[in-house]
């Protein structure tokens, strides 16, 4: 009877590549759906006199598995991101990193 057999022998011996590779692509696409929420937050902020909009600070990773940051310090931000504007209801922020996530980055 013939048999089929599987030599993982190889796989292991290029753990080290496959674990860069892993850490590459986990840096990729956590620097490119930082990068796309932060878009998406500029886009969906309501807009005075553009304060608000343009006071975005978007940080990406620099290593896999580091979390991206994106700031907005501005004294009225929370209550923007709250609702408190005819522009953007309550939720928007959620909303722009949900369709981020949903979309992968792209």
């Amino acid at each position: 009877m013939a048999r089929v057999t599987v030599d993982m022998r190889d796989m292991i011996a290029k753990r080290n590549d496959l674990e860069k590779l892993l850490d590459r692509t986990v840096l990729d696409t956590t620097q490119k759906l930082t990068l796309d929420c932060g878009k998406r937050l500029i886009e969906a902020s309501p807009v005075d006199d553009g304060t608000f909009r343009g006071a975005w600070v978007i940080e990406t990773p620099t290593r896999a598995f580091e979390a991206g940051t994106i700031t907005n310090n501005t004294v009225y931000g929370p209550k923007l991101a709250k609702g408190h504007s005819p522009q953007a209801d309550d939720g928007w922020i959620e909303l722009a990193v949900m369709a981020a996530v949903r979309f992968g980055g792209g």
